[in-house]
């Protein structure tokens, strides 16, 4: 028994003495951006297909973005430079093309303020949700590699008809409401 007591003495001076010694932390870096050749920051490449039943028609939804070329080059308050993307969204309705359009900030321009407009890139496009035969997308105008962002709902009526809002269901603290807390 006394040596079982001496045993189990050494094992918690040993892991008391690991547990308080200064240990490197491994932090993993979840960098949004890569850089590219000519040290331009990009997001990288994105491709998504999905589909749906709404009735008895069968939806299909593909989503690809990239960094485009084409488009200007975004650079921040310290220097860095980032590409902004081009979104394409295609959807096909039993087989057949709904809809086949490629977005980018140039789309939002009208509603973005001015240093979004400057500074900001459209770094997103996702399926939220079906209703009433229109499929709704979320997607946003924000400056690169921050939380700030322009939320906007694209609206794909049921015949491919279009439209672009900004999307009023995030508080300032970029939440959704809550019942606790209602949207004012």
């Amino acid at each position: 028994m006394k040596n079982l007591s001496y045993i189990f003495i050494i094992s918690f001076l040993h892991y008391f003495i690991i547990s308080c010694s200064p240990q490197k932390a491994e932090t993993q870096d979840t960098a949004q951006t890569e850089q590219s050749d000519e040290g331009i920051r990009c997001l990288p490449d994105y491709a998504y297909t999905d589909s749906l039943m709404q009735g008895s028609h069968k939806v299909v939804f593909t989503i690809t973005g990239q960094a485009d070329d084409e488009l200007s080059v975004v650079t921040d308050e310290d220097g860095t430079q980032y590409k902004d993307n081009r979104w394409q969204l295609v959807i096909t309705k039993d087989g057949k093309t709904l809809f086949n359009r490629s977005f980018s900030k140039a789309d939002f321009k009208s509603q973005l303020p001015d240093d979004f407009k400057k500074y900001g890139i459209m770094d997103g496009l996702r399926f939220h949700h079906a209703e009433e035969g229109k499929l709704y997308f979320n997607t946003c105008v924000s400056f690169p590699d921050s939380d700030m962002s322009c939320p906007f709902v694209l609206t794909i009526g049921p015949d491919g008809s279009y439209t672009i809002s900004p999307d009023t269901s995030f508080d300032e603290d970029g939440l959704p409401p809550t019942p606790d807390k209602p949207k004012e």
